[in-house]
């Protein structure tokens, strides 16, 4: 028993030997921690300082938009329609506010904006604002002068369209007596007899006219537009074709030609062989 136990002690010797070993785990201290908390905060420093790290930008506040300058520019429209409705007439900084326009005097921003507008004409004398048309237009001399320059201008229409003359100053008594003159000539529109367009006259080529001339001129009756066309047919004249409304072949519509396809027949039923059924090749 003696042996049996000596031997059975120097098994379990031996086994217990052959057991792993476990490495004891070690608790650091709270002065390490921040040792190593300050090295990582030194690292962070100096990686943002080479560049290495991208800073996100800073958010400012932005002013709350109290549409101060939005006011400001609606005041300038109508103070330019204002002057552009009285554009022969000067207009005041107390006239502005009298017809409750606008009151520049308390409105530094304003006065500023009318000063370097373009549209605007200001007298550092009488201290006025007045309108600053597309011509500047005064008397019928000068409108005869513009059409005259207009006549002999390369690359434009020496016609000028009178709306282009709306803004500025009334012209309906000098286009009358520039016309009744025989200055210039009027076209009109024929719904109100308005001008639309007007030109100058040069007077150099004005050639009299016998009064007999004219007056069988004025003698001569025109067909009336049903028959106008026999009538000049019967003096072996013919109508003018461009006037007449005809479709040319490229205005016509295209139609698609539809693709014709080559499909061959397979004849799947073998009884029906001997019946010699028609294919396409």
């Amino acid at each position: 028993m003696s042996n049996l136990s000596h031997d059975s002690i120097a098994e379990f010797g031996k086994r217990v030997a052959n057991q792993p070993v476990f490495a004891r785990p070690i608790i650091t201290n709270n002065n390490n921690n921040n040792n190593n908390s300050s090295t990582n905060s030194k690292s962070i420093a100096s990686d943002v300082a080479g560049g290495k790290r991208k800073t996100k930008k800073p958010v400012y506040s932005q002013p709350n938009d109290t549409g101060v300058f939005r006011h400001t520019l609606s005041q300038l429209h109508n103070v330019i329609r204002f002057l552009k409705e009285n554009v022969d007439v000067p207009q005041t900084a107390e006239n502005l506010k009298a017809n409750k326009i606008a009151d520049i005097n308390t409105n530094k921003q304003l006065y500023d904006l009318m000063i370097k507008n373009e549209k605007i004409i200001y007298n550092n004398v009488d201290r006025t604002f007045q309108y600053k048309p597309e011509y500047a237009i005064r008397s019928k001399e000068d409108l005869l002068n513009l059409l005259k320059e207009r006549q002999e201008k390369v690359g434009v229409s020496r016609g000028m369209p009178y709306k282009e003359l709306d803004d500025c100053i009334d012209l309906t008594n000098a286009i009358m007596e520039l016309e009744s003159e025989g200055k210039i000539m009027v076209i009109r529109l024929m719904k109100d007899s308005s001008p639309r367009l007007l030109y100058w006259n040069d007077q150099r080529y004005n050639t009299p006219m016998d009064q007999e001339f004219v007056d069988m001129f004025n003698s001569v009756k025109v067909p009336d537009e049903s028959d106008l066309k026999k009538s000049l047919e019967d003096v072996g004249l013919q109508t003018v074709s461009v006037l007449e409304n005809k479709v040319r072949p490229e205005d016509k519509p295209k139609q698609r030609k539809r693709k014709q396809t080559n499909r061959k027949i397979k004849i799947t039923n073998t009884h029906l062989e001997n019946f010699h059924m028609p294919t396409k090749s």
